[in-house]
């Protein structure tokens, strides 16, 4: 699968969602380091990989924000 298959399967609405999932795994503490950088690597690839054409493409970028923001979050309060 070639970059433009991947941003139009890849759609605007489904990082958000995948933000959304990130969400919930950050506040499972059961949930180890390693998953939650994996999850977070997934979805920074996944992101560039988007249509910057695609509909809703701003909200997948403010949805990358709070990811990142989670992430940093998660490393302090971890202390990783």
């Amino acid at each position: 699968m070639n970059r433009q298959d991947l941003g139009q399967v890849l759609t605007p609405t489904s990082l958000v969602s995948e933000v959304q999932e990130f969400r919930a795994a950050v506040a499972n503490p059961q949930r180890s380091a390693d998953e939650i950088r994996r999850a977070y690597g997934l979805i920074v690839n996944h992101a560039g990989n988007l249509n910057p054409h695609a509909p809703g493409f701003e909200w997948a970028g403010v949805a990358l924000k709070e990811a990142a923001c989670l992430w940093l979050d998660c490393k302090a309060f971890r202390g990783h």
